[in-house]
């Protein structure tokens, strides 16, 4: 039996290096062999840079607009932007991003000659030349030919792109009771909040100016604010009224929301032909990027069908000690007062609605006693902070014209006193808002949610979205061919909806549970899937959510409670999120909140399994969809090791150095009773967990990660380097990247299977036969920042979690590695006691 603690590495700074010389290599000829297709490009971009000349000198919008710029697919890594030789950041600055190498620049009419001049110099052939290291021949292009070649197009971004709805879809979103904001305009740029000169040399002035000259234009009833942009993409939120009041624009960026200047709530416009032309003038203007639909903010589906006898909530121990959750719903019935600490009052009980939160509350109080220890992987008992803000009635009565605004304001002040008076740092937000995350496009919505986990140290579980029951998928067959062929001929959309992408929080897709009508562990036929976005993993995580059986639609094997107290079968993915929300809460409970929050989706990520059905080959990417990283354990497991492996967590941060950022470098000798005392070679299998605070900016569309951590664990190999240094070879792999013969797979493969650029990544190897000939190995994390951001003055914090075993579960690995570490002097300690220890060291 697992007896042994997880350790966690105190003096993680003691590792901290400076990273190794690089090596850059010659610049990339994407024309090489083929310089009359080279010279027929080069004419190419320089005909579209005349045309985008000739229409800024005749443009109502003032001279400047913003280009698409996009990449070839084997130009997509950074090292080919082209911003060195080109496309200069103080002429024509990167302002985004979106699908994978498409690069948004603002072009001022003033810079295009030079920008002409530069591609001009692009030579039209290379050249061979001999390397004075090597004494090899190499081909020699100049970074101007290289970054041109680089580039597939230059466009204008075109009106018809800037918005994916229908003006009659919108309306009738705005009349829904749930609406919770207007049309939220992004836009390329916003002006400053001071403008400090006159001067209007490159034309921003007059496009500002001409942007508000059209909105004023909309008619009476037209209300306009810029909003605050934390996430990095200055936004517009637009109404369009019946009220006679003339057009008013104001500018919150800088004044709370209360202080504003807010008209009065009024009805919706239903006039379509109106919307229609308020969205044709919006998106012709050159400073608008994306116009969104409107927000629709309410808790998934959750239906009910009565089950024997009551619910019987658990009874509190008046000595025992329980985990924390804060319930962001619709409210909690009075059933469960002996476990809610206390309630957030910003709406009055007579204007929630209970249903929806109360099963939200019979999961985290009674899971187990109710539905067994394989569903309730926690004991029974909850300490709840109640927070409902999802009002009974039409949303903008409640929260009025500020809508979605004003409600994550509330969010967040519910959050810091929640956090504040009673200790709580987990939330389940079991709301989402019923728009599928878009392939290229990190919501606001995510953005808002990640600045406040962030700012308030917190985290937040959300439930994956449900699809209606006629969107709903078949079961989930028997076999994988079954499977892959059932979501193959599948045409209707099942994407997660927003925020799900969110990086800071944990979405959760639902399962069947044992005992339904459905096979166990498969994803119910109701779960949205992911990712949404063209990179990462979401959801995070998948738990028991109940059948979803059109033929047996009382039957759910998944039991909670209702407002009258009567034991009910419900389903949904909300009810699967409050599974994982408790067990993250168990685990702070245990570690006494001084884990890092990272460090606590790291634990559950690293413990996370791929139910059995899903586990086939063939299913590895289908699975990633549905499941994520898989289901996770209980907490109690997560602390735990058995005597044949051992498992370390580092809890630290990489810096910035002189030249470049440090990197975290952990050596250590293979366990030995993993070693052939012949070949050297070294067996086991290893798992391992990052999860980093990426800085992000929304800006940047599937780029919004500005810098990628990695995790290596390297072995060290029989010969140096040439400069002399020890040479090692990386042996663990992302646990999603495909298999290649022994090649590096493309960036376009590291992204969407690697996981590069995802702030959450696990890798794991199996050495069955033993690897290499040497025990040295290193543990490395480092980094690399986008080609157009910075690498945080304040560094960028990690957590990583290592396990080494012995797949047959014979030797004693936890006890030979922990006292070769103690031995070379890493402060390592019990994961549960380490709090204490730095709580002392830091007095």
């Amino acid at each position: 039996m697992p007896n042994n603690p997880v350790q966690i590495v105190l003096n993680d700074d003691s590792f901290i290096r400076a990273p190794d010389p690089g090596r850059a290599g010659p610049d990339k000829d994407f024309f090489e062999k083929n310089d009359q297709a080279f010279l027929k490009h080069k004419l190419t971009l320089l005909t579209r840079l005349d045309e985008i000349d000739a229409r800024l000198a005749a443009s109502r919008f003032g001279p400047v607009t913003y280009v698409r710029v996009r990449m070839r697919v084997e130009a997509i890594a950074k090292s080919y932007r082209p911003n060195r030789a080109l496309f200069l950041a103080d002429q024509f600055p990167c302002v985004g991003a979106g699908a994978p190498g498409e690069l948004f620049f603002r072009m001022p009419r003033i810079h295009i000659a030079r920008l002409r001049g530069r591609f001009e110099t692009a030579e039209p052939a290379g050249e061979t030349r001999i390397s004075s290291k090597t004494g090899k021949p190499y081909h020699y292009v100049t970074r101007a030919r290289s970054e041109l070649g680089a580039i597939e197009s230059i466009e204008i971004t075109s009106p018809e792109g800037k918005r994916g709805f229908a003006a009659a879809a919108a309306v009738d979103a705005m009349l829904d009771p749930s609406a919770a904001s207007g049309y939220i305009v992004e836009l390329f740029e916003q002006r400053p909040l001071e403008v400090t000169s006159s001067a209007d040399i490159l034309g921003m002035r007059q496009s500002f100016e001409t942007l508000q000259h059209d909105i004023a234009q909309l008619g009476n009833g037209t209300y306009a604010a810029l909003l605050p942009s934390p996430g990095g993409v200055p936004s517009i939120e637009l109404l369009v009224t019946t009220a006679p009041t003339r057009p008013l624009i104001e500018d919150r960026r800088a004044i709370r929301g209360e202080l504003s200047l807010v008209p009065p709530v009024a009805d919706v416009d239903a006039d379509v032909s109106r919307h229609e032309h308020v969205l044709t003038v919006i998106a012709a203007h050159p400073l608008v990027r994306r116009i969104r639909f409107p927000v629709l903010l309410q808790p998934s589906d959750a239906p009910t069908a009565t089950a024997p006898g009551n619910f019987e909530v658990p009874a509190r121990v008046a000595t025992g000690a329980y985990p924390k959750v804060g319930v962001i719903d619709t409210g909690i019935c009075p059933l469960f007062a002996g476990w809610v600490r206390d309630r957030y009052d910003y709406l009055d009980v007579d204007d929630c609605d209970p249903t929806h939160g109360t099963l939200v509350a019979g999961i985290l109080t009674g899971a187990r006693g109710h539905n067994g220890t394989e569903i309730g992987r926690e004991l029974d008992g909850c300490d709840i902070v109640d927070i409902p803000l999802l009002p009974r009635g039409r949303f903008l009565d409640t929260y009025g014209q500020r809508g979605f605004e004003a409600f994550l304001e509330e969010l967040e002040a519910a959050v810091v006193e929640a956090r504040d008076d009673h200790n709580v740092r987990i939330f389940n937000m079991s709301l989402n808002i019923t728009s599928p995350v878009e392939q290229n496009l990190y919501s606001i919505y995510a953005a808002r949610l990640d600045e406040i986990q962030d700012r308030q140290g917190v985290l937040i579980v959300n439930s994956a979205g449900n699809l209606s029951g006629a969107e709903w998928r078949s079961a989930w067959p028997r076999t994988p061919r079954q499977a892959l062929a059932a979501l193959a001929s599948r045409s209707a959309p099942d994407t997660i909806f927003m925020p799900c992408e969110s990086v800071r929080a944990l979405a959760v897709g639902a399962l069947n549970p044992p005992g339904g009508t459905h096979l166990e562990g498969a994803p119910a036929t109701y779960s949205r899937r992911g990712p949404g976005l063209r990179v990462g993993v979401k959801p995070d995580l998948a738990h028991y959510g109940g059948t979803g059986d059109s033929a047996s639609p009382n039957s759910t094997a998944l039991v909670s409670c209702a407002q009258d107290g009567s034991r009910v079968e419900t389903r949904g993915t909300s009810f699967a999120a409050p599974l994982v929300a408790k067990t993250l809460a168990t685990l702070d409970a245990m570690t006494e909140q001084k884990l890092e929050t990272r460090t606590l989706r790291a634990f559950a990520i690293h413990n996370a399994a791929v139910p059995e059905c899903l586990a086939h080959r063939s299913l590895k990417d289908v699975s990633r969809q549905f499941v994520g990283f898989g289901q996770p354990s209980d907490a109690a497991s997560m602390l735990e090791t058995a005597d044949h492996s051992i498992t370390l967590v580092f809890e630290s941060r990489l810096s910035i150095g002189e030249k470049r950022p440090a990197i975290l470098r952990f050596p250590f000798a293979w366990p030995a009773s993993l070693v052939d005392p012949g070949t050297r070679a070294c067996r086991g299998d290893v798992r391992m967990t990052l999860v980093y605070d990426a800085p992000i900016d929304q800006a940047f569309g599937t780029e919004f990660v500005r810098v990628n951590l990695d995790a290596k664990l390297r072995q060290r190999q029989p010969v140096d380097r040439s400069d002399g240094l020890p040479s090692f070879h990386d042996q663990i792999t992302q646990a999603f990247l495909p298999k290649s013969a022994g090649t590096t797979p493309p960036e376009r493969a590291l992204i969407s299977h690697g996981l590069k650029w995802w702030p959450t990544k696990r890798y794991a190897a199996r050495f069955g036969e033993g690897v290499g000939s040497s025990t040295e190995w290193q543990i490395q994390v480092e980094s690399i920042v986008r080609a157009e951001a910075q690498f945080p003055a304040e560094g960028v914090p990690f957590s990583l979690i290592v396990t080494i075993e012995d797949p047959e579960g014979a030797q004693p690995i936890f006890q030979e590695l922990r006292r070769q570490l103690v031995t070379q002097r890493v402060d390592l300690h019990d994961i549960r006691t380490a709090v204490r220890v730095r709580a002392r060291a830091r007095r």
